[in-house]
């Protein structure tokens, strides 16, 4: 009980702080941010995000926000706002910002302002999450110097159908509310996801792709290689046996794949794969159905 009351005072003022009115307010005290690095955790949903990000403020010399940059901004769009919780590919110019906008410049420090009042004082390596960051990739190496991208891609069905499942339709009155999204257009989030990685991510100085399975099945040698990657000391080996509270779920790192794979009919699989079988192909994913 008093475990569900701290959840729920906590999205509240998470909730609160969403808002543009209490961001106009607290843009004054924020200060500019020129960090050693900024390290943006991009990918679909449901990818392990989330659990990546988690980690990696574990790490001494990493600081994150407490929640994702684009709600702790008014200049970042987020597909929440057309009803499209869980699916920014239905509203791609919406959360899309170019590096040519006029007002580029400008968006970048207010966001840096706002941001700063959610990084640790003195923090020089900055950890950002925000799933519709990769979207904006390269306005964000133009606007964030030094950005290095961690890329985390993981088994399409078990995307798609986390997307289906964890999509909160109501609170975002979402057209779908009634039924939930349908298989197919989850699928083409995750393939949309993937297409624009490989396009822009050719673009970008530092950008690393990881997948979620082997984060899961070897976090030690997955963390090695970001850390390697970033050009930082290791990861203490305390994180691997630390556990994670992801969504409201309290877990060990493990591949949960599975979980997400099992609720999928026979019809579902057979959607998924019409849209996005190139892709799960590249990546030797499989429904073991």
């Amino acid at each position: 009980m008093l475990k569900s009351l701290k959840s729920n005072a906590s999205k509240a003022y998470l909730t609160l702080l969403m808002q543009s009115p209490v961001q106009r307010m607290l843009l004054p005290f924020g200060h500019p941010l020129n960090p050693d690095r900024w390290i943006f955790v991009v990918g679909c949903y449901n990818s392990g995000t989330t659990l990546l990000a988690s980690m990696l403020r574990q790490h001494p010399m990493l600081a994150g926000m407490l929640n994702e940059g684009a709600f702790l901004t008014d200049r970042l769009p987020y597909p929440e706002q057309m009803g499209w919780p869980r699916m920014w590919s239905q509203c791609l110019d919406h959360v899309r910002v170019s590096s040519n906008e006029p007002d580029a410049a400008e968006r970048a420090e207010r966001i840096k302002r706002h941001w700063s009042l959610w990084y640790s004082r003195g923090s020089k390596n900055l950890i950002e999450k925000s799933i519709t960051n990769l979207t904006r990739m390269p306005y964000l190496q133009e606007y964030f110097k030094p950005a290095y991208f961690i890329y985390i891609v993981r088994n399409g069905y078990a995307v798609s159908k986390g997307i289906q499942r964890k999509a909160n339709y109501k609170r975002w009155d979402s057209p779908y509310r009634g039924n939930g999204y349908p298989i197919d257009l989850c699928a083409e989030q995750w393939k949309v996801s993937d297409d624009i990685a490989q396009v822009d991510g050719a673009l970008l100085d530092n950008f690393l792709t990881i997948t979620y399975e082997d984060l899961t099945e070897d976090p030690a040698s997955a963390l090695h290689k970001i850390t390697t990657f970033l050009d930082i000391p290791p990861m203490p080996e305390s994180v691997l046996g630390l556990g994670w509270n992801i969504h409201d779920v309290d877990s060990k790192i493990k591949n949960m794949n599975a979980y997400s794979i099992k609720s999928l009919s026979s019809e579902d699989v057979l959607s998924i794969k019409a849209v996005a079988e190139g892709t799960l192909k590249k990546y030797g994913y499989v429904c073991p159905m």
